[in-house]
């Protein structure tokens, strides 16, 4: 049985804001049973996976943590309170800053070195991580069991990762090691100016803003 197996358990019951003894009724176990499973003392059978499966509305592969898409089988749409806000329309609200996300990557494939962008997707991955960790704090409800590691130690991990990508990123970019990991034809590639960048469309127009506006921040600052 998977490890992932009892936290995922776990999780979507306390998402679901149902008790294990409910949990356990609807399932058809034990409490004692049940709570075994939660806390991988004790092994269940197929059945069980298959009947927690269809009672949560997730697939087998996401209750034993093969895949992260929960895979949700809902034939009717959620509540009314439940639906999620209508997207902005193009160009307002987050998109400048999805634009100057979506130029950094663009970028990395210009330039087509793919130590640099591993680095560079590093970095943005654990960034994200950081953010979201804190966005999911904000309700005291929220499950912990979503994530595997607890928070401090995700927050450190996540940090250290991001200050190991950017130096790497620096030894790259400006060769400091001497291991020539640029070909002088990647490095061509990499020369740019505002006008290659507005070549970009709203991509590079949203990073060209990103820059102008933060820099103005850090001097009011």
């Amino acid at each position: 049985m998977s490890s992932e197996f009892p936290r995922i358990l776990t999780l979507l019951r306390k998402e679901r804001g149902i008790s294990q003894k409910q949990a356990a009724a609807s399932l058809g176990v034990s409490q004692a049973l049940l709570s075994h499973y939660e806390n991988g003392i004790r092994e269940c059978g197929l059945s069980f996976v298959v009947k927690a499966a269809d009672f949560y509305g997730v697939s087998c592969d996401y209750l034993l943590g093969r895949t992260a898409d929960p895979g949700r089988r809902e034939t009717s749409p959620p509540p009314e309170e439940e639906k999620p806000p209508a997207a902005e329309p193009e160009g307002e609200a987050h998109q400048p800053l999805t634009g100057a996300f979506k130029m950094l990557l663009a970028l990395c494939d210009r330039i087509g070195c793919p130590a640099l962008s591993r680095e560079v997707e590093r970095y943005l991955t654990a960034a994200v991580y950081r953010m979201f960790r804190r966005l999911y704090r904000v309700h005291p409800r929220n499950a912990e069991g979503l994530f595997t590691l607890p928070g401090p130690r995700g927050e450190m991990l996540a940090r250290c990762r991001m200050e190991e990508a950017a130096a790497e990123a620096d030894i790259i970019a400006g060769d400091l090691c001497g291991e020539g990991v640029l070909t002088p034809a990647q490095r061509e590639k990499g020369a740019l100016t505002t006008e290659t960048l507005s070549g970009y469309g709203e991509d590079g127009k949203a990073l060209l803003a990103l820059i102008r506006e933060e820099e103005n921040g850090y001097k009011k600052e």
